[in-house]
């Protein structure tokens, strides 16, 4: 795959999810990206352990979904010493990005104002949790709490009258993650221009504000959330089950040229022109009784037998699958979404990759636009000796900085 940020370089100082993903998003499309790691390593690194999933040094698929095609590098930023080795690197950096909150960078001298004037060419970019201003800007913010409690999410897209949902860990933080490194690149067409770098922003809280647009705006006009399928807001953009106990979800977003071809091919003709059923207005405001009737008849169909149905109809469907369906799911496996990656101790995770791909030419096949994972997520500080030898940095320097627990170097 074309990597069009070839030559950017990147220093990663993030913990946990969206900030390791963003950096992880900025690896995929070709830029060399630093993890800066204390001693102890990002935290997590731990995470996969409340998933189910090993964190043992030679196999932590969870940790390398969001760090893989890094570089890593660990230093005591307590010391002057490592400050001064991560000083050294920004001058040579296009992008500086960080999850850390903005009192523990200020703390550090990380913060904007401070690099800003340092290294006026750098991009200084940050996810927190609730933005910049307020009274939650310096509350802790993970994705749970900032995405999905705040926001309304959490209680909203559940059926109603149950109780909330408990969210997929790290589903927030890798959809913020998308628009930070977007956000990021918009930074570097700035810089190509100019020369100069500028400060970027994104707070978990703002994500899923725009994730949820559309309820931003219909809920002051009427419009209630939670919903119940047995009462949505239109009848035909629902879930059903078929005779085979599997559930679907029909989506006609034009009633008024769909709902008849769906009657017939139900085999209800008395239900095509209906003034109650056929159009949007009357199909939206007998919405329950529609539900009951479309669900009687879906019950009498096999999903194979409903799938044809569709087709022939041009009526947008899916199933509704299982996160673990799809690991196998063939669409998927054909776009290379999720491909099988090699742990450290020889094992195999299915891992899914990031969703953009880039070509300078049409593909003709996947393999022009095949995601790569050139490594996995590095160890605590595994490249340190590397980099700081291309920083200019000497054999002797080098150990001076590892003897005095300024750096540190993993080993399996």
């Amino acid at each position: 795959m074309f990597k069009p940020l070839e030559g950017v370089k990147v220093i990663d100082l993030t913990y946990f999810v969206a900030g390791p993903g963003a950096a992880r998003i900025l690896a995929d499309w070709g830029a060399d990206v630093i993890k800066v790691e204390p001693s102890f390593g990002d935290p997590g690194r731990g995470t996969g352990a409340t998933m189910s999933c090993p964190i043992v040094k030679d196999c932590n698929p969870f940790y390398t979904a969001y760090n893989a095609n890094k570089r890593g590098l660990s230093l005591n930023l307590k010391t002057d010493e490592g400050k001064a080795v991560l000083n050294k690197l920004l001058e040579t950096a296009d992008v500086f990005v960080s999850s850390y909150r903005t009192g523990a960078l200020k703390r550090l001298g990380l913060d904007y104002d401070t690099l800003s004037k340092k290294h006026p060419h750098l991009i200084w970019a940050q996810i927190n949790g609730f933005g910049d201003f307020g009274p939650a800007k310096d509350n802790a913010g993970f994705d749970t709490v900032a995405f999905w409690a705040r926001s309304g999410a959490m209680i909203d897209i559940t059926e109603k009258d149950t109780s909330p949902v408990n969210p997929l860990i790290g589903f927030g933080d890798a959809t913020t993650s998308c628009s930070l490194s977007g956000g990021i690149c918009a930074a570097l067409y700035q810089k190509a221009k100019t020369g100069k770098g500028c400060k970027v922003m994104v707070s978990l809280f703002s994500q899923a504000i725009w994730s949820e647009s559309a309820g931003m705006v219909s809920t002051q006009y009427g419009d209630e959330y939670p919903k119940t399928r047995k009462n949505p807001g239109s009848p035909v953009m629902d879930t059903f089950k078929s005779s085979d106990d599997k559930w679907f979800y029909m989506s006609i977003l034009e009633p008024d040229r769909y709902n008849n071809a769906l009657f017939k091919e139900l085999g209800r003709e008395d239900l095509v022109d209906h003034p109650d059923y056929a159009t949007a207005a009357a199909s939206k405001a007998h919405s329950a009784e529609l539900v009951e009737i479309l669900s009687a008849e879906f019950a009498k169909h096999t999903m194979d037998d409903i799938a044809a149905m569709f087709a022939r109809a041009d009526i947008a469907y899916d199933r509704v699958q299982h996160i673990k369906e799809v690991l196998d799911d063939p669409q998927a496996l054909e776009n290379m979404y999720i491909i099988p990656v090699a742990n450290r101790d020889g094992t195999v995770t299915k891992q899914p990759m990031t969703p953009i791909r880039f070509a300078t030419a049409e593909p003709t096949c996947i393999e022009d636009i095949a995601p790569t994972m050139d490594r996995q997520a590095p160890l605590v500080g595994e490249h340190s000796v590397e980099i700081l030898k291309e920083h200019g940095y000497s054999d002797e320097e080098i150990q001076k900085l590892i003897d005095t627990k300024v750096v540190y170097i993993d080993k399996l």
